[in-house]
């Protein structure tokens, strides 16, 4: 099942019944269970208005013949009343006449004095009250009273508190269920409008999430938004590169169709700029797999370094070049493990190029401002009017030969990509210092 609000209707619609019927046969046994206890308290009443009423001697019981409740002078009244001693019928009400005797004191209890006992038989609720009735002092004749009543009403009373029961409690399964299907309605319209922002997101009719958005569907939407934005300025790099490498393009192009066809150095002419074109389109390819990836995972920067500083020593080693390594423990960029690797390998490179014998790596954590990062060499650095020119777009083609322009720009361009920022400084060592500043959310 897909559908979140059609799983949560399913618990409601399994669940609710489970614990609506439960409840409603509680209160169903409970009512049940008070109906019969005052059915005995009537039944032992009546006991006790018998046993005020008849006249015991030592031969005879006599009881009157206007009784107290009425009923029992009516035959199939629903209340019956019977007086014995022992096993033998001693009274029994003009109510009863019509019923065996069987029925009435059929399974009684064993005579036990002051000891009433309950039971029921042939669907009557019977109450035996065993008592020694003193006549005098030498006659104690041993008497059972019994009383009892049909339990018709009661179990159409039960009946009907059960039917009830049934309607209302099967009536709030219903409301509760459409009451949940409104409020999941009403609960989940996030998500809905959520899905609808996206298909008119493919669909090209806006450019972004707008909110507001519940605190719950908050990190959703960020991640979101920040995915958005991040395919925007890849589509946005793609376009920038395609106009770079369009107008880069221009020049060699109008060199070749300017140049005279029949020249001896025609054809190193056109091998240069075809080699010049060549370069330009790598550069721009390399230029388009920056992006934004601050929704990648946590990147240690000691270890990328380390692997860089040996690969370098490699390639330097005629050089003998003092690469120093001083980072913050535990420094870390959050985003693609390539940006980091082409950031640090454009200006170790560069420095290694350009630096005489030292260089020194250094980078640390500024809390809420982000990571930093910066290569000193004691190379000839760069002079103060050119180093703006070469971060500038569209200016770095033609300054190539300079050595750095290119590596800076493109690392330029990464470190920009996550909203930080490149500078060129000059170095206590001497020559040229490069310092990175990742963004706020970059870096931790």
């Amino acid at each position: 099942m897909s559908s979140l609000a059609a799983r949560l209707l399913l618990a409601s619609a399994l669940v609710l019944p489970l614990f609506l019927g439960a409840t409603g046969w509680y209160l169903a046994v409970a009512h049940r269970a008070g109906l019969e206890a005052a059915l005995a308290e009537r039944l032992q009443l009546q006991v006790r208005a018998l046993l005020a009423e008849v006249e015991v001697s030592a031969r005879h019981l006599e009881v009157p013949g206007n009784l107290l409740e009425p009923r029992l002078e009516h035959p199939g009244s629903g209340l019956y009343a019977l007086v014995l001693e022992g096993e033998t019928l001693l009274w029994s009400s003009a109510s009863s006449a019509a019923l065996p005797l069987e029925t009435l004191t059929g399974d009684l209890a064993p005579m036990r004095a002051g000891y009433p006992s309950l039971s029921v038989r042939d669907g009557l609720q019977r109450l035996s009250y065993p008592v020694l009735w003193e006549v005098d002092e030498t006659t104690v004749r041993p008497l059972r009273f019994v009383v009892l009543e049909t339990l018709a009403p009661l179990e159409a009373e039960a009946a009907a508190y059960r039917r009830g029961l049934l309607f209302w409690l099967g009536g709030s399964v219903l409301i509760l269920l459409l009451c949940q299907a409104g409020i999941l309605a009403w609960g989940l319209r996030p998500l809905h409008r959520l899905a609808a922002q996206l298909q008119r997101i493919e669909q090209g009719e806006q450019t972004g999430l707008q909110g507001p958005w519940p605190r719950e569907v908050q990190r959703v939407t960020r991640a979101l938004t920040s995915l958005l934005y991040s395919e925007q300025q890849r589509r946005e790099q793609v376009r920038n590169t395609l106009g770079n490498l369009a107008h880069s393009l221009k020049t060699p192009l109008a060199v070749i169709l300017s140049s005279d066809s029949r020249e001896s150095a025609y054809p190193a002419r056109v091998r240069e700029q075809a080699e010049q074109m060549r370069d330009i389109i790598d550069w721009q390819l390399q230029r388009a797999q920056g992006g934004h990836h601050r929704w990648l995972q946590w990147v240690a920067v000691k270890p990328l370094l380390e692997r860089l500083v040996a690969s370098l020593r490699k390639v330097y080693a005629d050089r003998e070049l003092d690469i120093a390594v001083d980072l913050a423990p535990g420094l870390r960029f959050q985003g693609d493990e390539r940006d980091v690797l082409e950031v640090l390998g454009n200006l170790l490179d560069n420095a290694c190029k350009h630096a005489r014998r030292h260089i020194q790596v250094s980078g640390g954590d500024e809390g809420a401002g982000g990571n930093w990062l910066q290569i000193d060499d004691d190379g000839p650095g760069i002079p103060t009017a050119l180093r703006e020119a070469l971060l500038e777009r569209g200016a770095r083609a033609d300054r190539r030969a300079d050595g750095q322009g290119l590596g800076l720009a493109v690392a330029a361009d990464i470190v920009a990509s996550y909203d930080g920022g490149l500078s060129l400084e000059d170095s206590a060592l001497g020559g040229l210092r490069v310092r990175v500043d990742w963004g706020r959310d970059a870096g931790a």
